[in-house]
């Protein structure tokens, strides 16, 4: 449903991670710290290269940093998978099935923001290998400025340079690390 509830209220988590009955808007929930859901999809190509977004200067949270090309919060009731597939269509124009889809780990995070909040998540993190070609893909340029193949292990340095590790979206200490091994178990 555009612009209702499912788009714009968050299904708020205890600590532990589980679903609570309480739904607050987007707004509330980030400015409060709230623990919700979001999803990651990688997505990566036979060449061991990662799709990668540069953020737009006018998102909510990091702007004009790298991160994964596909990233989303669930919606009340909805399941991690079918937003992960949700994401694709919407934010690239990549129409795929849950079984194209591996789900590669859950990770909660609470990672300080510069604006002083703190972004709470349980994040579903998922693989779609495929190729693609860059002119192929669809985006709202108010979101990301573009899109680009990354080198896998390019990516892992920079993150952990000190140099370019500002310049990816900030993670939690262990989300790399677990995010390349679960990658390379998955070749």
């Amino acid at each position: 449903m555009q612009g209702g509830l499912d788009e714009q209220h968050y299904q708020v988590l205890d600590e532990q991670g589980h679903k609570t009955d309480q739904l607050l808007d987007k707004a509330a929930v980030h400015q409060q710290g709230l623990w919700h859901e979001t999803v990651n999809v990688w997505i990566m190509n036979a060449k061991s290269e990662a799709l990668l977004q540069l953020r737009a200067a006018g998102v909510e949270l990091a702007p004009n940093t790298w991160d994964v090309a596909v990233g989303t919060h669930v919606r009340p009731n909805e399941d991690p998978t079918n937003a992960a597939l949700r994401c694709l269509q919407t934010e690239l124009g990549i129409t795929v099935t849950p079984n194209q889809l591996k789900h590669l780990f859950n990770i909660q995070s609470a990672t300080p923001m510069p604006n002083g909040t703190v972004h709470r998540v349980l994040g579903h993190v998922f693989l779609l290998k495929r190729d693609l070609s860059l002119n192929d893909l669809t985006f709202d340029p108010n979101k990301i400025i573009k899109l680009e193949w990354k080198p896998l292990e390019a990516v892992m340095a920079e993150v952990g340079s000190s140099e370019g590790g500002d310049t990816y979206y900030p993670r939690p200490g262990n989300y790399f690390p677990q995010l390349l091994d679960a990658l390379m178990a998955a070749e």
